[in-house]
């Protein structure tokens, strides 16, 4: 049994989610820009996908530590080959298609779009060739962190220590208050890393609740989620919350936490084996999540174009358009280039993972060669 298959559902929601906060622009692009757009679709706030993929990600780090036999390099290799291959492909198309209509990029934006680290300027905007490769600058942050204590205490030991460094860290930041100039340390302790935190401590609580509180916990992060969506207060925009650690608090505490509940609700949900019926929507929507979320850029300009050529200029028309057509370029996207690039990076990850071990011919060689120059 897979005992994922909720998370893995979640995956596909965060996805869908983030799909369905941005699909106001690609309704004000296809539309206009002074359209008249539904309440529903311009003042619901979904943008909690990002929060509850940060949540999901701790969660998933903790369980890969954990495992036996994980090291430092295997879990980096493994992270990058998930993660870079198709990052790159959409980056590399996003940064084309603003060379070609809005001029060459910044220095700053390049850095930032290939090493996922914000180190040239732009640290309280991180600015991707991808509109949201900002959430993977976050990822890679994450990563880089549990790979180094991996490093230094061992997989299943820098589980504690991570969640006492991105809990703490934000929190000794903010108390002692942003300084002019340092944009990075805004970045890196950002409130926001904390979310990540709640992931590692939803894997460590899982196995020790009892299994009526999988239901309670994920009622309650659905009626979280609801209020938060219709609350007052913006905390979609990065650079603002990244700028502000107690407007970043104020983003934890409206979604971090009912994703927090969200996930560790459903992961022991996931321990009674609740999504079994599901399992097939379940593998299905988890595995094309990744590719429903950077597949967004080039379905909306796609959007426009359909819907320009078959005059459609509804609001509620080009925003059903739209989810469709990105649900279908995200499932190709998924079989024709993410699986089959996972597939070759996974492989080369593995191999750049097992030690070497040397041939009985070139121990043989070693060794006589040594006789021979001992004997000289």
């Amino acid at each position: 049994m897979n005992r994922l298959l909720g998370l893995e559902l979640l995956r596909g929601l965060a996805a869908l989610a983030i799909l369905l906060e941005h699909v106001r622009y690609s309704v004000r692009d296809a539309c206009g820009v002074g359209v008249a757009v539904p309440w529903l679709i311009s003042r619901v706030e979904c943008y909690w996908g990002v929060d509850l993929f940060f949540v999901l990600s701790g969660y998933v780090i903790g369980l890969t530590l954990d495992k036996p036999g994980t090291t430092a390099r295997s879990f980096l290799l493994a992270r990058l080959a998930r993660v870079l291959p198709l990052y790159l492909v959409a980056t590399t198309f996003c940064l084309a298609f603003q060379t070609c209509y809005l001029g060459e990029p910044s220095v700053s934006t390049l850095v930032t779009t290939y090493t996922l680290m914000p180190l040239a300027g732009d640290a309280l905007n991180p600015s991707t060739a991808h509109p949201y490769g900002w959430t993977l600058c976050y990822e890679a942050l994450f990563y880089l962190a549990a790979t180094a204590l991996a490093a230094a205490a061992g997989g299943r030991r820098a589980v504690p220590a991570l969640v006492a460094l991105f809990a703490l860290a934000p929190l000794a930041f903010t108390a002692a208050g942003p300084v002019p100039g340092w944009d990075y340390p805004s970045f890196a302790l950002s409130p926001l890393t904390a979310e990540f935190a709640l992931g590692l401590l939803a894997y460590r609580l899982t196995g020790r609740l009892p299994g009526w509180a999988g239901g309670a916990l994920l009622a309650l992060s659905v009626l979280g989620l609801a209020r938060g969506c219709l609350a007052e207060g913006n905390y979609g925009p990065q650079a603002e919350v990244i700028a502000d650690p107690m407007w970043a608090w104020g983003r934890v505490a409206r979604f971090g936490l009912p994703a927090f509940c969200c996930v560790l609700g459903v992961a022991r949900l996931d321990h009674a084996g609740v999504f079994r019926p599901v399992a097939r929507l379940a593998t299905a929507s988890g595995a094309v999540s990744y590719s429903l979320y950077l597949v967004q850029p080039l379905a909306f300009i796609t959007t426009a174009v359909v819907a320009k050529s078959l005059g459609v200029t509804g609001p509620w028309a080009v925003a059903a358009l739209t989810v469709a057509l990105t649900l279908a370029q995200a499932v190709a996207v998924f079989h024709y280039l993410d699986r089959p690039l996972h597939a070759l990076a996974k492989g080369w990850a593995k191999r750049l993972s097992t030690p070497r071990q040397p041939s009985s011919a070139s121990s043989a060689l070693t060794f006589a060669s040594i006789r021979s120059r001992t004997a000289r």
